[in-house]
């Protein structure tokens, strides 16, 4: 990597952290397969919403199986769309991702996830208190992904997902770019895959003088989804701090990607993506 290299994450440890974002996350899935490629192993990972699901399958083995997801199935009707929502409430089918895909149709290997010896980290919103709940490696051990359903649970276009009683949204709400969680969890460097360039301000969210009525059930919820891009903000300053530092290699697109969280674009222009992010994490790499 730019700063500190591969020649060794685990000491000082070093933790892989995967910023959500929909279909822009096809991106990170590049870097990914890059990883797999060349072996790269973490000793710690964290990943929020749809990312949470990229790293587990990656660490499942899978090298095209996450592609998959964004660029085939995707454009299925069960997948998202207004007939998911008048069929199941919720824009996205989640359940058709994380149970009938996941599960069934292109199932993700749990034994090869379950002997990870590795730390993983999977972040999610507590409905009820708008504040970040962090699944770890024991999510898994029923052979579900409830957890990754919990993550990508965005509210308003989603029902919120049930576990133990508690009901969770997508992880972003409230812990975007978790670096609090990954340094508190004894990490000292960080290798980042964001979706956005350097440069990006996220500005408040669309609508969100309306969140107190649509959200009237989850009132912490809402507020946190107004304060979502002074979290952002605040995060990824830390993660240029350490990179100025030496601590951090922030692998992200050099320009804004050309599509939206929710796209449905051409297979042609997703697959540009994945290559793109697959060729800025060997960059980083420093390989040939």
């Amino acid at each position: 990597m730019a700063h500190f290299g591969f020649a060794s994450l685990r000491s000082p440890k070093t933790g892989l952290l995967a910023e959500g974002g929909g279909q822009l996350g096809v991106y990170g899935v590049g870097a990914l397969q890059c990883f797999h490629d060349y072996s790269v192993t973490f000793p710690y990972y964290i990943g929020v919403s749809a990312a949470s699901a990229n790293l587990a399958s990656h660490l499942a083995g899978h090298r095209e199986r996450t592609a998959r997801f964004y660029i085939d199935y995707a454009t299925r009707r069960e997948y998202m769309g207004l007939r998911s929502y008048l069929q199941t409430g919720s824009f996205f089918n989640l359940h058709y991702i994380y149970d009938t895909l996941t599960n069934h149709l292109d199932p993700i290997d749990y034994d090869t996830l379950l002997a990870c010896p590795d730390e993983i980290r999977i972040v999610a919103t507590n409905a009820a208190t708008g504040e970040a709940t962090y699944f770890g490696n024991e999510a898994f051990a029923h052979r579900h992904c409830t957890a990754l359903m919990a993550s990508s649970c965005l509210p308003i276009y989603c029902k919120p997902i049930e576990i133990d009683g508690q009901f969770y949204f997508d992880g972003g709400v409230s812990d975007s770019l978790p670096i609090d969680r990954l340094l508190a969890d004894g990490c000292e460097r960080v290798v980042a895959l964001l979706n956005r360039p350097a440069g990006y301000v996220k500005a408040p969210e669309f609508g969100a003088a309306a969140y107190g009525l649509l959200l009237r059930r989850w009132p912490a919820t809402a507020q946190a989804l107004r304060e979502r891009h002074k979290h952002y903000m605040r995060s990824l300053h830390r993660l240029e701090a350490m990179e100025q530092d030496g601590r951090a290699t922030l692998i992200r697109p050099k320009q804004a990607l050309p599509m939206r969280s929710f796209t449905r674009r051409p297979r042609a222009l997703l697959e540009d993506v994945r290559r793109q992010g697959y060729a800025d994490a060997k960059k980083a790499l420093a390989v040939t």
